[in-house]
């Protein structure tokens, strides 16, 4: 995640989803209400790119008019960034934030660059402690094979952080940006099934895809106590107005 990205048009499908599946105007299902901490992997903006400038997509408003709403006051009023975010109310109230940046001088050894990451994500456990569900957030998404120590490893989320959450009893809802390599179901397919064997899973964990502009994937992985309650969230967002927008891939 990067600020620059705030209120663009994956920003709002992301913030669709996590209000779709924990907004507060909706009684809790099965008698479970699932408390969200959000854990923004917060890299520094880049400029490189033009990551971040898809913001007029006023066809979408009906998906969620008070989100698409406040996302483009954030934008008008060139206040992207994810304490905004946070201090926006969008999300229920109750809500957990981890918004630490991670990233790495360029003159640092290898030995500091892991004493960095392990001090970042020791505070994300401890302030996402309590959650019954954690949105991971990377720049990038899941990685097998990215150097977590180099320049870009910050933008990665990688196996043995997802399984400090996991095997604390923490459900998650993993980010993940489509890649190059493989059409987009052959990469979802891949990732739920590396999913299932890193996390020790007894399926592969469904994903939902967002379509618009360019191809995110949200990975849906939840503890058995939460299992049912978060199918119900994945139904409901699937037969609302969302439909259009997110489909459905289930291994």
């Amino acid at each position: 995640m990067q600020n620059r990205y705030v209120g663009d048009i994956g920003d709002f499908g992301k913030y669709g989803l996590l209000r779709t599946f924990f907004s507060s105007r909706q009684p809790p299902l099965y008698g479970q209400h699932l408390r969200l901490a959000v854990a923004w992997y917060l890299f520094p903006n880049e400029s490189h790119t033009s990551d971040g400038k898809f913001t007029d997509y006023p066809e979408l408003r009906s998906c969620d008019p008070s989100l698409f709403d406040e996302l483009k006051r954030l934008v008008d009023t060139n206040n992207r960034n994810v304490a905004a975010i946070r201090r926006s109310g969008i999300l229920p109230d109750d809500t957990m934030y981890y918004e630490c940046c991670l990233s790495y001088s360029r003159q640092a050894s290898r030995a500091s660059r892991q004493a960095t990451r392990q001090d970042w994500l020791d505070g994300a456990l401890e302030a996402t402690e309590g959650a019954h569900v954690i949105f991971v957030d990377p720049d990038n998404g899941i990685s097998e094979t990215a150097d977590r120590f180099r320049k870009n490893g910050p933008k990665y989320v990688f196996m043995d952080d997802l399984r400090c959450f996991h095997e604390r009893g923490q459900s998650l809802i993993v980010y993940h940006h489509s890649g190059r390599r493989g059409k987009a179901l052959e990469q979802i397919q891949h990732l739920s099934e590396r999913l299932q064997q890193g996390l020790g899973l007894s399926h592969r964990p469904p994903a939902l895809w967002w379509r618009r502009v360019s191809a995110r994937f949200y990975f849906i992985v939840p503890r058995p106590e939460h299992e049912t309650t978060l199918k119900s969230k994945v139904d409901l967002l699937v037969n609302s107005p969302w439909k259009h927008h997110f489909q459905l891939v289930e291994s």
